[in-house]
């Protein structure tokens, strides 16, 4: 993965929450990445738990490791490797945008993997957290593939929530803030299959982040989707819009700012009918216009052909016309306005 904001200090955030039964870690640690899942050496860190080298995680529960002190500039990239000495179950999120690699026996301690395969998971690795170095301020992408970073290249950190913090860093007067991707393919508003609803997740994956300011939310292209594919879950404009007015309720009791996302073009994919399109055109209004946010970022006009406003761009589409290439997602996280970082 790749930090968004220079640290001194990281600490690792191992997830069981979807587990029916106890997760042993044998070993875990961190070091700045190299090609191809290597490590650079010389930068390797042993994660300790309570002091231990090793870690039981129950069911149901997340675990942090103990902080290393380790002083890590801006947009580093990092491994974390961990030894299971049992048969593990993989978590719920399959990657698409990060890579990972999975070999046999304990080799947590190697420089390059013997006998690597390439991983769909992430293994248990949820978040990385830092100690800044100077104030912060957390910015949560919170929403589908499209924040993830589907369909563009894998590990080169091409999403837009990348180019939103290479951006933030680039500046003097926003440098301060970190970035946190929560996209999740598939991600629905309102329904939990094939992934846990946004409604569900929301103070978990945003609320319980440390030093969460504000969070931009980009959700609902899914539930339009799955309207059409399932329609004993098909939802309305309006259903949309008051899962949305919950989120924004939800972060304002806690003082988060929210920054609302319009949902990106999708004439052509698969799952695309002309009363889906009329869902997301009346939720896109309402986002722009008489949404309770406390900013507005228009993916939609970022990205959409304006000869068919339906559909995406071709420059910025990757082939499905549902998400963006590499050039699409840099026009996306170009369309945030940094002056919503530096008031």
């Amino acid at each position: 993965m790749r930090l968004s904001i220079a640290a001194r200090a990281i600490r690792v955030r191992l997830s069981n929450e979807f587990a029916g039964k106890e997760l042993h870690v044998g070993e875990a640690r961190i070091a700045l990445a190299s090609e191809n899942g290597a490590i650079v050496p010389g930068s390797d860190h042993v994660l300790s738990f309570a002091g231990r080298p090793n870690a039981v995680i129950p069911a149901g529960a997340p675990l942090l490791s103990d902080p290393v002190d380790w002083a890590v500039p801006a947009l580093s990239k990092l491994a974390v490797t961990a030894f299971y000495p049992d048969e593990t179950v993989p978590p719920a999120h399959t990657l698409y945008a990060l890579n990972a690699w999975a070999a046999p026996g304990s080799q947590a301690g190697a420089q390059t993997l013997m006998d690597a395969i390439a991983a769909r998971s992430g293994n248990h690795l949820s978040e990385v957290d830092v100690v800044p170095d100077g104030g912060s301020h957390t910015v949560v992408c919170f929403g589908d593939s499209i924040t993830e970073g589907v369909a563009s290249t894998s590990g080169a950190f091409r999403g837009w929530p990348d180019r939103l913090a290479e951006r933030l860093q680039a500046s003097r007067s926003t440098r301060g803030w970190s970035v946190v991707n929560a996209g999740i393919g598939s991600n629905r508003l309102l329904h939990d299959t094939p992934s846990t609803s946004a409604l569900s997740r929301f103070d978990r994956d945003v609320l319980a982040v440390p030093g969460v300011a504000k969070v931009i939310i980009l959700l609902g292209i899914n539930d339009i989707q799955y309207s059409r594919r399932n329609p004993a879950e098909a939802v309305s404009a309006d259903d949309i819009i008051a899962a949305m007015g919950q989120l924004v309720a939800r972060a304002h009791a806690r003082g988060v700012e929210v920054i609302g996302g319009t949902i990106t073009a999708f004439e052509g994919s698969s799952s695309y009918s002309p009363e889906g399109e009329a869902v997301r055109t009346m939720v896109n209004e309402w986002i722009r216009n008489s949404g309770p946010f406390d900013g507005v970022v228009d993916f939609d006009r970022a990205t959409s052909d304006p000869l068919h406003p339906g559909q995406l761009v071709g420059a910025a589409d990757s082939g499905g016309h549902l998400h963006p290439n590499d050039y699409g997602y840099a026009m996306m996280g170009d369309a945030v306005d940094l002056k919503l970082f530096t008031r």
